[in-house]
Parts: C-alpha cells; sequence; structure tokens
C-alpha cells in the first residue's frame, strides 16, 4: 500500500489544486472539483502502482475504507521518467466535485470549504493510502 500525500512538495495545501482545485476562477473547474495529487516521488516508490498516461483513460473503480465506491481516472500530464509521460492526478469521474465532496463530508466540513493544512490536521491526516487490489480496482483508506 502506497501513501499519497495531499499536500504539495513543500508540506502546503494547494490553493487552487488538489482538494482545492475548484476554488480558481481561471479554470475550467467548478465548486468543490478536487483531485488527489501524484508525486513524482510516489510514482518512483510504487512504479507498478499509477500506469503510464495513454492515449485512452481507463475508468477504475477505487472503494474506500468506509466502503463508499467511486469511479475515478489517472488524468492530467505530470512527470516523465524515462520518457513515460505519467498522470498527476487521480480525480473522480464524470464529475470531478464527487471526491471534493466526499473529502469534506469524510472531514465534516461544508461542502463549500476551502480545505487548509489545519483542517487536515484537525481531521488527522493529510494523506490515503492506496493500493490495486485487481485489474482497474483500487482501495483507499483516509480513516483516523
Amino acid at each position: 500500500m502506497a501513501k499519497f500525500t495531499l499536500l504539495t512538495t513543500k508540506g502546503q495545501v494547494h490553493r487552487t489544486a488538489g482538494l482545492n482545485w475548484g476554488s480558481n476562477r481561471n479554470n475550467h473547474t467548478t465548486p468543490y472539483d478536487s483531485y488527489i495529487p501524484i508525486h513524482l516521488a510516489t510514482i518512483r516508490a510504487n512504479p507498478n502502482l499509477v500506469p503510464p498516461k495513454g492515449v485512452h483513460q481507463q475508468i477504475i473503480t477505487v472503494t474506500w475504507d468506509d466502503d463508499f465506491v467511486m469511479q475515478c481516472l489517472f488524468e492530467q500530464n505530470g512527470c516523465i521518467i524515462n520518457g513515460v509521460l505519467y498522470p498527476k492526478a487521480i480525480a473522480s469521474t464524470p464529475h470531478k466535485r464527487d471526491l471534493g465532496i466526499y473529502f469534506r463530508n469524510r472531514m465534516n466540513l461544508p461542502h463549500s470549504h476551502f480545505i487548509t493544512l489545519l483542517d487536515l490536521q484537525n481531521y488527522g491526516r493529510t494523506d490515503i493510502d492506496f493500493a490495486q487490489t485487481g485489474p482497474n480496482q483500487y482501495s483507499a483508506d483516509f480513516h483516523v
């Protein structure tokens, strides 16, 4: 099982990306949109967990520790390792807001809340555990 941090590489919460992706009024997102960031270090430490970014995205099923099931995609252009492009995000599909609402519900926050580092610290986690359980099947753990 791999740890996926919900923070930037500098240990902060993203202001207009990650869990707060929908707070950027200047892009294509809608309120509450969120994604789980995929960092270069995570891909390097878990080389078979995150598939390279292909032309056709495969929908994956993520089962959370509370038995909530969500359809997601590995998406957005991220890092290149040995000439291979990897995604930089895990986002819910077909609605990006589903993941944002899910995280806010888990932390008992209003759906419109801008998530801060203090929110994550008060909840007790700044990361999730993530594992592949089968073809296009993953488990995610955000329990405290």
